[in-house]
């Protein structure tokens, strides 16, 4: 079994790889010889956008706004091992092999742990020379609000299932927010300021274990961006209350999906929403969905767990969302202003419309489970014909 276990890895890995490759081959194509600028093409995919707009009401805007003044800015933020945040700086390392001007630079890293907590975020920045702002949050928690706490975390934790007997009132679940959101995240926000000089246009979550929020980009005239890897597949919801059926962090998720009998295990990349008010807490996993993945099939002969299936996706999936920001090709996404009709799916393939922003790829609606990834090679080589296109 061990030897089918490595087989079906193996394979997940094989396709990963050519995935990305794929993605950099395009990427070395368009920024190449350095005459293509961020604010060209994105200019390209807005001319594009407003013709999407007359047809579906709704202005389309860009995910990532970019302009030919500087290169788009990317941190990546991050809490544990750091593993999918090393993968994604290395991307940046890889754009600079062909491209003259790379057209987003990786500006930093962020941790809310230290080393001594198990998270390498320290050694990401250190190989890649690159600020570093960490602040571990149970030193800050002992030092500000309780010395004597030893589970900072648990102590200040706010999302709980609605249904869950261990749920605080809405009181505690109020302090406890105010802790991680308003207190701690403005004083990482500050430090984020001081060390990072540069203006952040994307924050990528790769592992980050707390909810965004605007405190910890105050010093800043916009927030950026914020996108995360999420281990399922978000295009399933539930047709009554139209909230997503795969929700959770790491193995729970795919869990949800084998529980519903899923043969394909697919991840999802989904826009994160800044979340500002005790009220949102309920609102996990519901941002817009960027990208799906190819995602990974066990088989029948296989008695994966969900951890082994989850280590698949991550090689599948996970990696080929973390090469669309360092080659550029992020700048061709957009979003509608206003929520518009998205066709999702329920457990057994059926169509769910929901109302919510739309995302477009280049010249095309890429939405809700016709998601941009859905079907890899043709929506790859669409975009590159788009993009080229004289």
């Amino acid at each position: 079994m061990a030897a089918t276990i490595d087989a079906f890895m193996a394979a997940a890995k094989a396709e990963g790889e050519a995935r990305i490759a794929r993605i950099h081959l395009l990427a070395k194509r368009l920024w190449h010889d350095g005459n293509l600028l961020p604010g060209d093409l994105q200019a390209k995919c807005k001319a594009a956008w407003d013709i999407i707009a007359r047809d579906i009401g709704s202005r389309v805007v860009p995910l990532v706004p970019a302009s030919d003044d500087r290169q788009v800015t990317d941190v990546i933020f991050g809490s544990g091992g750091f593993s999918t945040g090393a993968f994604q700086a290395g991307q940046f390392k890889a754009v600079k092999q062909y491209a003259k001007n790379p057209p987003v630079v990786l500006a930093g890293i962020v941790a809310n742990k230290g080393k001594a907590a198990g998270c390498n975020a320290s050694v990401v920045a250190s190989d890649h020379g690159i600020p570093l702002v960490e602040l571990d949050f149970a030193a800050w928690y002992r030092e500000h609000v309780d010395k004597a706490e030893r589970n900072p975390v648990a102590a200040s934790r706010y999302w709980f299932p609605k249904d869950d007997p261990a749920r605080p009132d809405q009181g505690e679940i109020s302090r406890r927010f105010a802790i991680r959101q308003d207190q701690y995240h403005a004083a990482l926000g500050e430090r984020i300021a001081k060390d990072i000089s540069l203006p952040i246009d994307i924050a990528s979550a790769r592992g980050y274990s707390f909810q965004f929020c605007s405190a910890m980009f105050k010093q800043q005239e916009r927030n950026p961006h914020v996108n995360d890897t999420h281990p399922a597949d978000l295009t399933f919801v539930d047709p009554d209350t139209k909230a997503k059926l795969y929700p959770g962090w790491q193995s729970g998720a795919v869990q949800l999906m084998m529980k519903a009998k899923h043969k394909r295990f697919r991840g999802s990349l989904i826009e994160v929403g800044f979340m500002d008010r005790a009220e949102q807490v309920d609102e996990l996993d519901e941002g817009a969905l960027l990208a799906i993945g190819g995602g990974v099939v066990p088989g029948a002969s296989i008695s994966c767990t969900a951890d082994q299936v989850q280590a698949a996706m991550k090689l599948v999936d996970d990696y080929t969302f973390c090469a669309i920001e360092p080659t550029g090709l992020i700048i061709a996404w957009g979003i509608t202003e206003d929520p518009v009709p998205v066709t999702f799916q329920d457990v057994n393939g059926h169509d769910v419309v929901v109302r919510q922003r739309a995302v477009v790829v280049g010249n095309e609606i890429r939405a809700g489970r016709n998601a941009w990834g859905s079907d890899f090679d043709a929506d790859i080589q669409r975009l590159e014909s788009f993009l080229l296109k004289k």
